[in-house]
């Protein structure tokens, strides 16, 4: 599972699908990827990392992820978001791998 590493820019979601998408920017290339992601876990994810997501009515309109920088991976078959990790919070072995994996031990 290859982990990357971005700046969170938006999640979209809709109520009744279950399934939602977060924007990330590549720290590396720049590139915009959406990420298809399980909803309701991500907002509570997000919410309990950055404080300011979930809004009145269960919704997700906070913006308190946004511009955050994270470790992100896929699922084992690249799907869809398996998890991530703010930076910050990240433990010595996620940066090692992240670091080993592009090389830079």
């Amino acid at each position: 599972m290859e982990i990357m590493k971005g700046k969170l820019l938006q999640f979209r979601g809709t109520w009744g699908s279950g399934i939602g998408c977060l924007v990330i920017e590549d720290s590396e290339t720049g590139d915009v990827e959406v990420i298809p992601c399980d909803n309701a876990p991500t907002v509570r994810a997000l919410d309990a990392c950055f404080g300011n997501v979930i809004t009145a009515g269960h919704t997700a309109r906070g913006i308190g992820y946004k511009g955050k920088e994270v470790y992100w991976s896929y699922d084992e078959m690249g799907l869809i978001l398996a998890g991530f990790t703010p930076v910050e919070d990240a433990s010595e072995e996620l940066i090692t791998l992240y670091n080993r994996e592009r090389g830079d031990d």
